[in-house]
């Protein structure tokens, strides 16, 4: 078990350089991280990155737009009482939703560390919601005061929430399930990023079969 998570820790302080060198081109620090299908890993890589882009001293905001299959702050090990759903209806404050992720020998600080901004309660029409101009400008208050701000969305292709979202983005991660994601849904994926001009910023191949997404 400590070989596979040393190698975990490993392929994230990978990853974590590569974006910050794609991120120092980019117009803000919004990034989605998505997949074609669902269950193919994107919750577990965007939880993984944003720890280790924290451990290496970057204040991040973790947010969870997958309004309909919330799971990021069961990764973290936060709450989904309070979150997104509250703020773009006004039900409470972006401050009081926002909840800190402890990591591993890390004290609470307030420029550097994890921010968990879970899902909330669930709402019946999450497309609707997420294409009104809120969801912008709760991307844009995250961005002003945070390093990076990482976005677990739903995939790609079978709603169109992540299309929507990805007006408000700088780029996207594509997490792609070894031996299980079909090269023609990447493709369609990829396409449907680029066609929304969503830049894509990497593609991330994911081994684990147990990964939680």
């Amino acid at each position: 078990a400590l070989d596979s998570e040393a190698v975990a820790a490993e392929s994230f302080r990978i990853l974590r350089s590569n974006v910050a060198v794609a991120m120092a081109d980019l117009d803000n620090p919004i990034v989605l991280v998505t997949s074609a299908h669902a269950d193919e890993g994107k919750t577990s890589t965007c939880a993984g990155l944003a720890a280790s882009l924290a451990a290496a001293g970057r204040r991040v905001v973790a947010v969870d737009l997958d309004l309909r299959h919330p799971d990021l702050h069961r990764v973290l090990g936060g709450h989904d009482e309070l979150g997104v759903t509250d703020v773009l209806l006004d039900r409470h404050s972006l401050q009081e939703c926002l909840q800190w992720v402890e990591l591993q020998g890390q004290a609470a600080a307030d420029t550097a560390g994890l921010y968990l901004l879970a899902t909330g309660p669930a709402v019946a029409n999450p497309t609707e919601l997420l294409g009104t101009n809120r969801p912008q400008k709760l991307l844009r208050a995250l961005s002003d005061q945070a390093d990076v701000v990482l976005i677990d969305t739903p995939p790609v292709l079978p709603v169109a929430d992540t299309l929507v979202i990805g007006r408000s983005a700088a780029g996207a991660i594509l997490v792609v399930a070894a031996r299980r994601t079909e090269v023609g849904a990447v493709t369609k994926a990829k396409d449907a990023l680029a066609r929304n001009q969503t830049r894509l910023l990497g593609m991330v191949l994911n081994r684990l079969d147990s990964d939680a997404a």
